[in-house]
């Protein structure tokens, strides 16, 4: 495997290039500036800590379909060596994500063994695949009897971050979950608190897709299973964001969110995250 630095000097080469060929801030820009910093004292020797991965968003006009997508790239601290996490964040059908998915890792697949930058090869090869975001209407709106029983379970995840205060990870959380179709909410600020409740299969998606982004801490407090959709479990009839609930300081109001979980009868979980009920007076 080669060296960490041979790694990061690749991957600042390849950001570098990119700026290049998407000037535009509208079209390119890094998601996480102190990564950056972070992997250029590296190079430069003034610094011998490297936690923080790279990670960029990408727009790219598609022409033929008229359309546009927009992609976010994490690297692995050893990319090109080790396969590049791409998420597909534009709000499409369900069947779209998962033709975009399966494609990619077949690409992947095929990359990373060349040990070799490939973002840019990426970028053309979605311009020749196009079809990927289409729609078939042979089966838009199908639905088997398997399908049917499989979305009959459900379940509720409860996750703690250090913080949440970075734009695009926000955009992502409320993003995510609308394209999942979870319901829920996020109170960002410090601490972070995120709740979702769907299909199990989408709880556990998002989950995986929040774990690949950087966070100074991120744990699952509890999952609840919630079985079948007319045992009338589910609490949420939308996912949103709580910046009401915010002070000026990024503080969240405890007494409001306390009473924002008794209105949907989950009060008790206020006290999972912060060792106390929320009608104490403290």
């Amino acid at each position: 495997m080669a060296s960490m630095r041979s790694c990061i000097e690749q991957q600042l080469n390849e950001i570098e290039l990119l700026r290049c060929c998407y000037p535009s801030s509208d079209e390119f820009y890094l998601d996480d500036i102190e990564a950056f910093n972070e992997a250029k004292e590296y190079l430069d020797g003034k610094s011998d800590n490297l936690q923080k991965n790279l990670c960029f968003i990408l727009k790219l006009h598609l022409n033929d379909i008229k359309t546009t997508i927009e992609l976010q790239f994490i690297y692995p601290l050893h990319y090109p060596e080790l396969p590049v996490d791409i998420h597909l964040r534009t709000y499409l059908s369900r069947e779209c994500h998962e033709k975009f998915n399966e494609s990619v890792k077949k690409f992947l697949n095929d990359k990373t063994s060349d040990q070799e930058p490939y973002i840019m090869e990426f970028l053309s090869w979605i311009q020749d695949h196009q079809d990927l975001f289409l729609v078939s209407n042979d089966t838009t709106m199908k639905t088997t009897n398997e399908q049917i029983i499989k979305k009959k379970k459900f379940s509720r995840l409860w996750i703690y971050s250090h913080h949440i205060y970075n734009t695009e990870k926000r955009k992502n959380i409320v993003n995510w979950a609308h394209e999942l179709h979870l319901n829920g909410f996020s109170l960002p600020g410090k601490p972070g608190i995120i709740c979702v409740e769907g299909q199990e299969s989408d709880v556990d998606e998002y989950w995986t897709r929040l774990r690949n982004l950087t966070w100074k801490r991120l744990q699952m407090k509890e999952k609840e299973y919630l079985g079948d959709v007319n045992e009338n479990n589910l609490r949420f009839n939308q996912f949103q964001e709580l910046n009401y609930l915010l002070d000026n300081t990024g503080k969240g109001d405890f007494g409001q969110f306390h009473q924002y979980l008794q209105d949907r009868q989950l009060e008790k979980m206020f006290n999972l995250y912060f060792g106390f009920d929320g009608t104490d007076k403290k």
